[in-house]
Parts: structure tokens; sequence; C-alpha cells
């Protein structure tokens, strides 16, 4: 059970890390930052959730092809809407040093991902969006379901992967 779990969630993993490079498309209502030329941004999360063969656990890595110096906070939420399309963040917040991402159809991730596939989402979300910025906690806002439930996160909250 527990190597088909583990299989299933090295499937998903690779699955998810092969996505399409397309223009950055700026929400209606997103308050523009400072310009960055589009041949300088790359809409790649720059935190990855990976399989370590070796400890058989999840870690949280860089990502080797992004650049997070050139993004903004909406271009992680840009970034993790490209590579998790059935994940749809729709709004973002900024209160202080706390992103507030809100996402209204969280089926996918409450109840088709497994609790794993979950995790890996929440980590990424949440390592990615506390890279750019003084943002040091991400509060999601969902409708919990088997897999997954709202609240307030940090990079503190994934320290079992490492």
């Amino acid at each position: 059970m527990k190597n088909l779990l583990l299989s299933i969630l090295a499937l998903l993993l690779l699955a998810s890390c092969q996505n399409e490079r397309s223009p950055k498309q700026v929400s209606e209502g997103a308050e523009m930052k400072e310009a960055v030329p589009e041949s300088e941004k790359t809409l790649d999360v720059p935190w990855i959730a990976a399989f370590n063969d070796s400890t058989q656990l999840l870690e949280m890595r860089k990502n080797p092809v992004a650049r997070p110096g050139n993004l903004n906070e909406q271009d992680i939420i840009d970034a993790l809407n490209l590579k998790y399309p059935q994940i749809r963040i729709d709004s973002l917040a900024i209160e202080g040093n706390k992103a507030i991402v809100r996402i209204e159809d969280a089926s996918y991730l409450t109840q088709e991902i497994g609790s794993a596939g979950a995790r890996v989402y929440l980590a990424e979300a949440t390592y990615s969006l506390t890279e750019v910025g003084e943002i040091e906690a991400v509060d999601f806002r969902f409708k919990a379901g088997d897999h997954a439930t709202p609240g307030i996160l940090t990079r503190r909250s994934f320290e079992s992967f490492n």
C-alpha cells in the first residue's frame, strides 16, 4: 500500500512538473507593479516538492528554472494557476506580511488529488509566495474537504518534508 501511494505521488509530481509556457495574462483588476521585461520573466514556481529516493520523504527544493527575483506576488499566482489549472487561485490580497488567497472551486484540491497531492500543492504555494516581498504566511481560504482544509500556513508548516 505504501509503495502504491509513493508511486502515485511520484507520477503526480512528474505530471505536474510539465507545463506549457504561455504569455502572462494579467487578471482583471490586478494592480500593476514595477514592469520587468517579459523576456526576463518566467512563470515557474520558485519552489517545488520532490520525492527523495534515499530518504523516502518529500522535500522542498528551489526550482532551478525559476527566477523569483523577477516575480511579484501576482506572477506567483499566475505560475501556480498555470502549473495547477484544476486548482485556480481566484484572488490575492496582501495584509501586512500575510498573503490571502481564495480558491472558489477547491474540489480538485480537497477531494480528488489525495492528502499527499494536496499537501504538495499547499507546500509549493506557501514556499513560492513567501519567496517574494515581505510575505511570511499564506492564508488559504476555500471550502474544506477530505484532503485539505483552509488556514494560515508558513514554511514551518511543512518541516516534516525535509
